[in-house]
């Protein structure tokens, strides 16, 4: 296994996200090489109750034990003449989970989301602050006869009703950007299963 500048990794031609997935790929490329190693090319029977149990047990399950099989499948029906009907179609599942790009996008949100229920933390001991500071004001106006304290009052209410504005949009602009993620990664997963295998 190859690692890449980018932090992928190369396997057998093909270019693995993870490391897990480009050491699954490797194990397979040398369980690959074993059976190729101890398959008897003159035992048509065997080698295609070979083919039959690798694909009814999934053995293999990356791109490169994937093409083995095809390859494998391609062998049987051409160079050995067993009847296309007797060699199963090669079986993919489904892979559920993010790509590395939805990963980090999740990530930069997950961080981006932490750094607003901060700055919300935050906004609401202020907002706490500034309703303590008008309900002094009130008492004191209430309890003042001079009202020149009124139009104080009104620019801090009027403050108070701005940042209460800005901590909703920004708030509806993250859950936004959420669920087009959301929206992308099921499409992505959705457009995966329906790719046709090359």
């Amino acid at each position: 296994m190859e690692k890449t500048d980018h932090n992928t990794y190369i396997v057998a031609g093909y270019e693995f996200e993870t490391e897990s997935d480009g050491n699954e790929a490797a194990r397979e490329e040398q369980n690959i090489l074993h059976l190729k190693s101890k398959i008897d090319f003159k035992n048509t029977e065997a080698m295609k109750k070979l083919y039959q149990r690798l694909v009814e047990k999934q053995v293999f399950s990356t791109p490169v034990g994937l093409q083995f099989l095809a390859e494998f499948r391609d062998y049987l029906i051409g160079e050995a003449g067993v009847n296309e009907e007797e060699v199963p179609p090669v079986k993919v599942e489904h892979k559920k989970g993010m790509s590395r790009l939805q990963k980090e996008q999740m990530e930069y949100l997950q961080t981006d989301n932490e750094r607003m229920a901060n700055q919300r933390k935050y906004y609401f001991i202020a907002i706490g602050a500034l309703i303590a500071v008008i309900v002094v004001m009130l008492a004191i106006a209430a309890l003042n006869p001079n009202v020149g304290y009124i139009n104080t009052e009104n620019k801090i209410l009027n403050r108070y009703a701005e940042w209460e504005e800005r901590l909703t949009e920004r708030e509806r602009k993250l859950n936004e950007r959420e669920a087009a993620i959301m929206n992308s990664s099921e499409q992505d997963s959705s457009s995966d299963t329906d790719a046709p295998e090359e």
